[in-house]
Order: C-alpha cells, then structure tokens, then sequence
C-alpha cells in the first residue's frame, strides 16, 4: 500500500512538474503583442467582451477577460496576459496528457521515461507550440479535451459505484464548456463511447450493471443538467451583442439571429459529397491538379486521398513527427511547406535535394527529427494491437482527429493559410502511441538485460534516458521559429497602417491580417481613436457604398489598406494616392503618390527591430509591401531632385528592415537601384554585392535539384538567374 501511494505521489508530482516546465517554455517564447490572423479579434473581443466571428468562443472569451485583469490597466500588458491564457493552457494539457497515458497502460503501471516522452513529444510538436503561444483557442480546446479524456479514464478505474457518478458529471461540464470553447472538443465523445461500453460490459459480466435500462434516467437527466451549464456562457453572446458593441459580428441579439450565429450560416457549409464542392474562380483549376480533372466518383476519390488525407492531413502529421522543409505556404509545389525527414536519400524524394538550405532562404522552419517520432509512433501503434480495448481508444482519437475530420472539413483548393491546427486531436493521440512505442523499446532492452544479469538495472535506466533525447530533438530543432518573444510585426504593421491617414478619416480593410491588428490597437492601446475602421468583407457592398457617399458628404478622407485597394480600386474612376501604408481615394486628378503626406505620416511610422526575431512568411509580406512604399516615395522625391532626402528615408527604413529580413530577390535589387537614383552609389554597391552574394547561394542549391524540378519551378529560377546575369556583367 506504501508503495503503491509513492507511485501515485511520484506520478501526481511528476505531472505538476511537467505542467511548470511546459508553461515555462511556453512563456520564454510567447508572443509579447498582438499576432497576425485571428489573434487580434480574439483579444479585442476578450478585453471588452464584445462579439467575435461566429460561432463565438464564449468561455474562451470570459477567461481571457479575466486574464487580462492582470494587465492592471497597463494597455501594452494586456495581449501577452492574454497570449499567457494559451501558455498556461499548453502547459497543462502536457501534464493531462501524461497522465492519461500513464492510465492507460494496460497493466496498470508503465515507465515513467516512456510517459514522459509521449508527453514531452507533445510539447515540443509543431502545431501545439504554434497555438500555445498567442491568443487562439486551440490551446484551451485542448486542455478541455485532454481533461475530459484523462476524467473518463479515472471514471473508469473509480472502484466506488457511489464516487463514478461524480467523474461523469465533471465530463458533461466539460463537454459543454468545450462547446463553448471549440467543437474540437466534441471529437473525443467516440472515446467516451467506446471506454463507457467497456466499463459496463466489464460490469455486466461481473454481475454489477444494473439490469433495468429505467435506472440510469437519474443521471442521465443529472449528465444533461451539467452540460447545459457547460453552455451557459454561450449566454453571453446575445447579451453583449444587444449592448451593441463597436465589435458586434451577426449582431446576435435576437433568438434568429443567435440561431443563425451559432449554425455558422453566413459561411458556406462544405458538404461531404462532392468532395470538389467550391466553385470561387479558379477552383476548378486547382482541384483537377489533385483529381486529374475528373469529376466523377473515382475522381472525387482521387482529390481526396491525394490533397485532402494525403496534403492536408498527413503531411501535417510529418510536420510534427518527422520534419518540415520550410515554413513557407503549401500549394502542392515539393519546395515549399513540404514535410523532410533529415535523411538525404529519403529527402532527395520529398523536395528534390538533400543540400542543406542556404541562409538567404528561411531556415528558422527547416526542421528534421530523422523519423525518429515517427518511427516511435509506429511502432507504439503496433504494440497496442495486443492490447485490444487500449488500442481502440487510442485508435479512436487518432482517427477522429484526423481522417475522419479531414472528410468533414472537406478541404477546398487551396486554403489562405495552412491549417494544421485543426489536427492538433490526432497529434496529441498520436503522442500516446509514441509513449507506448517507447514503453516497448524500453521493455525488450530490460528483458534483453535480464539475460546479463549484470547491470541490467542501469542498461534500463540509461536506455530510458536516451529516449528522452527524442523530443529534446524536437525542442532543439523547433526553438528558433516558434521563439516569438521579441516579435511585433504584427503590431507594427498595423500601427503603420493607421499613421498612414489623416485625421478623421474612414479606413477600409479586407482580410483578416490587414483588420485585427488595427481592432487590437483601436481597442486595447486606444491607438488613433479618430479613424473608423471597416471590413468590406464584413459590412457587405452595400453598407460599403453607403459609406462611401456619406464621406464624400462629410468631406471625410477615405484610405483603404493595400488588400482593400487591390480588391476594389477598379469600381472608381476616381484616382487613389498612396500615402504611407495607405491609398487615399481622391475625387481629382492627382500624382500616384502624395510625396509631403508621406513624409509627415512617415514620421510616426517605424517597426520595433528585427535583429534575431523570427519573421514568418506573413510578417516578410509586410515588411516587404512596406519596402514597396517606401520606393516609391523615394523614386518620387529622387524625380524631383531631393536624391538627398531619398536616401535618408532608404536609409532609415534600411536600419529598421534590413536587407537580410527580405526574400523578395526582385526588391533587394530595386533597393539598390533606388540608391543608385539617389545619388547614393556606395550603398548601392553594398545592395548589389549582398544581392550577388545571396543569389549565388540560391543558384547553387536550386542547381541541386533533378532537372525536371528545375523545369517546373521557372518562377523561382528565371528571376534569380536573369538577375545574378545582371550582376555579373555590371
């Protein structure tokens, strides 16, 4: 008995301290600012309890309210107590999850080193390090689902028919509050299912399972009543959203509205057949590169073991468990987004070579784990087979995860961003078997041990030890791109944005990246409170229109962001005048660009530096369209002879965004040029001998490639190899 409570105490301290450490490092590299995507509705809605996009995330909203209390009113702290939500969220579904595996074990107990790299392998996988350090729901989605699975498990091995109960009503609580965070949550109920009609069948052939079906209505109605709690926050969404708050998505006030708000209707509903289901320009297009163009059955079939399961699901889970070529978007092409194992034969397959990357292109999200949580995966998976009952609730959450939600979110082609997170289910089951592969690994070394006799005992321990080194593999290789802690692109851009305008003025967006930074700032840091922002996207043309007209009315300037002008700058005869990061609408014939407007607005624009900060594919957009402007207002001012004041501006957009943070091949050169049509020639001597310098590492890697793979990439190749030309004659 003794022993047994040492276990327990042992394995009770293990998991806090697995929770501590997981948070830590989640901390250390936690985004200190709003994040690109859906981070800044998330914590402008949070800050004030206003109404985000449909369906809501109510509980997610009303903790990260009470997280930001810890900001004690200081604007700047509110975002990383927010982002800290997600951390502590990551945190704790790591010490969940090893103790659920640890449950698990068919025989009731299991090394702790095996546990530990399951758990670990979690905490340091890509995907659940992407979403536990900013503010998006995929963190707590995950502790709510890990909590339930591991209250099921002790549900399950609750000796006390009067204290089971308990287990199954803290469960339907958790259920609706994972509604009320994310449907993620709802994937775990075949798990449940299945571990409930285990129990009763064991009960059953014990004699204890009560016979009459009548005597489980009591908790039954007991199971509803808590889960109808579990969902009261979503209560909190018609209430608010009648308070009308400058945040107010579906205005959900009345009943029909909150119906339609909580069904999703506004967006359209992907069916399970056809698989090719959307009809947006050029889908058509994109689909037939995965089905070969054929719209029947076998070809919908087609599109959907190749790009659906095939791209967009299990590439993820290479990704996490054997390595990832880049952290650029994925459209199908082997040198972009790719998964890589580290292993040259096998990587010259995936992307073409097996040369390493050179530092001009982004490095920070090569990662190689040389399949070896994979491999543990793997075999965990067959392991388990001699398990029967433990292998189908395993098997279960992988699949539900994973293949089976890969068939109902029925991806289009192609997505606006990689969507990895949504499978972030199946990689924490998938951690469960790396656990039991490594469990396995270490039972034959202590058999094979046990023959020497000798030092069988420290043959054990070492080699479980040596297991952990797999995911300290993972925490080594993943650092430096999910190291966010000195990163505000996001926030500059957006800060950027709004200095670009006028007093006044009416500022219209179009996606979500050039729109919730600037609800963030609007929100939260009270930043030019004077513009009013708007989402064609989200008002509607017709609304859009309207406000056209009462800005002209009210001679009120009118900007729109460079998403909204490229969408839409073709419905106006009138001109539109870059100004900054902006374009104003102008109603007379004007220059292209406002050369004195962007000067003043320039004055308060800037970005936080860059030196070793991780700048993802997003973020290099930004900097780089800013890049863009900045040209343009200094090829204007070289026009009219201020060469001088030119390259203060190239200069001091140069010390802030400099020449190794760019990708764009094209906009180094133009950089130089610029130098050179300023009068500068030493600084464009610099630009051109950086240029050559990256250009020849590029050349030489792509140069690696099969000739076919050259062939196919003329886009990549053409530019760099016409520029390197260039250069070499000059």
């Amino acid at each position: 008995m003794r022993r047994h409570l040492q276990q327990v105490r042992g394995e009770l301290v293990t998991g806090w301290l697995l929770a501590i450490g997981a948070t830590v490092v989640y901390l250390l590299s936690l985004e200190p600012s709003v994040s690109f995507w859906d981070s800044g509705e998330f914590i402008s809605v949070a800050y004030l309890l206003q109404v985000g996009h449909p369906p809501g995330a109510p509980f997610y909203q009303l903790l990260a309210h009470a997280f930001s209390w810890f900001a004690f009113g200081n604007p700047l702290l509110v975002a990383p107590c927010i982002n800290a939500l997600s951390a502590l969220a990551g945190g704790f579904t790591v010490m969940f999850l090893f103790w659920t595996i640890l449950l698990l074990n068919p025989e009731g107990r299991m090394n702790k080193a095996a546990a530990l790299t399951g758990a670990l392998c979690y905490l340091f996988c890509d995907t659940a390090w992407f979403s536990a350090v900013e503010s998006e729901v995929y963190s707590l989605a995950m502790l709510i689902a890990s909590v339930i699975l591991w209250a099921m498990l002790r549900w399950y091995r609750c000796p006390s028919p009067r204290l089971a109960p308990r287990w199954l009503c803290l469960i339907a609580l958790l259920l609706g509050l994972g509604v009320c965070t994310h449907l993620l949550t709802l994937l775990t109920a075949p798990t449940l299912l299945l571990l409930f009609a285990f129990k009763k069948s064991k009960e059953r052939k014990a004699g204890l399972a009560p016979q009459n079906v009548k005597s489980y209505f009591p908790i039954g109605l007991l199971l509803i009543l808590f889960f109808a709690i579990g969902l009261s926050p979503y209560l909190i969404i018609p209430i608010r959203s009648s308070a009308n708050p400058p945040i107010n998505e579906g205005h959900p006030s009345t009943f029909a509205d909150f119906k339609t708000y909580v069904t999703r209707e506004q967006y359209e509903n992907a069916p399970l057949y056809p698989r090719m289901w959307r009809h947006h320009k050029n889908d058509a297009l994109y689909a037939a590169d995965w089905s070969g163009g054929d719209t029947t059955l076998a070809g919908n079939l087609r599109y959907y073991a190749s790009y659906q399961l095939t791209y967009m699901y299990l590439r993820y889970l290479m990704w996490n468990f054997s390595g990832r070529y880049n952290d650029r978007q994925g459209y199908g092409s082997p040198q972009n987004g790719q998964f890589i194992t580290g292993i040259p034969p096998l990587d010259r397959m995936l992307v073409g070579t097996a040369a390493p990357l050179p530092d001009s292109l982004p490095t920070r999200g090569h990662n190689v784990y040389f399949l070896l949580p994979l491999l543990l995966g793997i075999l965990g998976f067959t392991a388990l087979m001699d398990h029967r009952k433990t292998f189908w609730l395993v098997t279960s959450l992988f699949l539900m995860g994973g293949f089976i939600l890969s068939l109902y979110l029925n991806h289009p082609a192609y997505e606006p961003r990689e969507r990895d997170y949504a499978y972030i289910l199946s990689f924490y089951a998938f951690c469960i078997y790396i656990a039991y592969g490594a469990e396995w690994l270490v039972s034959k070394i202590k058999h094979l041990g046990s023959k020497a006799k000798k030092g069988s005992r420290i043959i054990v321990r070492v080699s479980s030890l040596l297991l952990l080194a797999v995911p300290l593999l993972m925490a080594c290789q993943n650092w430096d791109d999910h190291d966010r802690s000195h990163r505000y692109i996001a926030h500059d851009s957006g800060a950027n944005i709004l200095h670009s305008c006028d007093p006044n003025s009416i500022l219209f967006t179009y996606g979500d990246n050039d729109t919730f930074p600037l609800w963030y700032l609007q929100t939260v840091e009270a930043m030019r409170l004077d513009i009013r922002v708007e989402n064609i996207g989200l008002i509607g043309h017709q609304r859009f229109f309207q406000l056209l007209d009462e800005s002209m009315t009210l001679d009120r300037p009118v900007y729109f962001t460079h998403y909204a002008y490229d969408h839409y700058h073709h419905y106006f005869e009138s001109p539109f005048q870059l100004e900054g990061n902006t374009y104003r609408l102008m109603y007379q014939p004007c220059d292209s660009v406002a050369v004195e407007p962007f000067l003043r607005h320039l004055d308060q624009m800037g970005w936080h530096p860059l030196q070793n900060v991780y700048i993802d594919e997003t973020g290099c957009k930004f900097l780089e369209q800013y890049w863009k402007d900045i040209l343009l207002l200094a090829e204007n001012l070289s026009t009219q002879n201020r060469g001088r004041e030119a390259c203060v501006v190239l200069d001091t957009t140069l010390a802030q965004i400099p020449l190794a943070a760019l990708q764009d091949v094209r906009l180094i050169h133009s950089i130089g040029q610029a130098y050179l049509h300023a009068g500068d020639t030493a600084a464009h001597n610099r630009a051109d001998s950086h240029l050559a310098d990256i250009l020849r590492q590029q050349l030489q890697y792509y140069h690696t490639l099969h000739p076919a793979l050259q062939a196919a990439m003329p886009y990549t190749l053409a530019p760099r190899e016409e520029l390197y030309s260039a250069l070499q004659q000059n």
